[in-house]
């Protein structure tokens, strides 16, 4: 009965470990993220900030480049994109086939993307500003595909398209969803030392709620350890009652 009761409470044990070791790891798939805010989100609105702004607390995964694609079948206009200190950036410009409606006139030239290169380790919280003379105008979200290199070479990818036969992007693409409220603002970020307390800026900065992924995640796998627990407890009393009838008066 000892020995029964002892292998009872190593599985118990076992599973419980399991259990926490994949509880974890859900917690830390997803170290970094890549979000964009606006300042203003009205249709054809006028001096807008887009803010992209990259959160990773691992030294050997900052970010060492991002480049961002920009819509071209409903182009944004007078795009700027101001480098913060350790930065470096680059546009990429194009002719449309029809000009593009601007705030003062069609428009013969867009912007179809910015890439922003460090030039410096970059700390946990960095924010690269686009500014955008007028947004398209008109109802439904304006999509950005961006790719994020970081500092070891790996990528990830922002998109809702992909090679056929190819692997499928982790993440959707960035929205500005044209006509919705408009988000909190950011705090900006200290660009002034890349070297210095990085807690003290990743503590200022506000935190985001957390998202419908990472909330799955590691709501299904709480609810998968409680189940496994709950069978493991019912198996083990059904092999203790029947090892009280097998010593039991015959």
């Amino acid at each position: 009965m000892r020995r029964a009761r002892a292998a009872g409470r190593r599985a118990v044990a076992t599973v419980l470990l399991a259990g926490s070791g994949l509880l974890l790891g859900a917690g830390a798939a997803h170290a970094g993220e890549l979000v964009l805010v606006p300042d203003q989100v009205e249709p054809a609105a006028r001096e807008v900030t887009l803010t992209f702004r990259i959160t990773e607390d691992d030294p050997a995964a900052r970010p060492a480049r991002l480049q961002v694609f920009l819509p071209t079948g409903r182009p944004l206009v007078g795009v700027r994109a101001p480098a913060p200190p350790g930065w470096a950036a680059r546009l990429t410009t194009a002719t449309p086939a029809t000009p593009a409606p601007g705030p003062d006139g069609p428009v013969g030239e867009i912007v179809t993307d910015v890439e922003w290169t460090a030039t410096a380790p970059a700390p946990s919280i960095v924010e690269l500003p686009m500014l955008v003379e007028a947004m398209p105008g008109g109802a439904g979200p304006v999509r950005f595909r961006a790719v994020l290199t970081d500092a070891s070479g790996q990528t990830q990818e922002w998109s809702n398209t992909w090679a056929e036969g190819g692997p499928k992007p982790a993440h959707d693409s960035l929205l500005v969803r044209l006509g919705a409220p408009p988000p909190p603002p950011v705090q900006p970020a200290s660009h002034g030392d890349h070297h210095g307390d990085e807690a003290a800026v990743a503590s200022a900065a506000p935190v985001g709620p957390a998202t419908p992924g990472a909330v799955a995640t590691t709501v299904g796998g709480a609810l998968a350890l409680a189940a496994a627990v709950t069978a493991l407890t019912v198996a083990l009393g059904r092999r203790q009652r029947r090892r009280f009838e097998e010593l039991g008066p015959r």
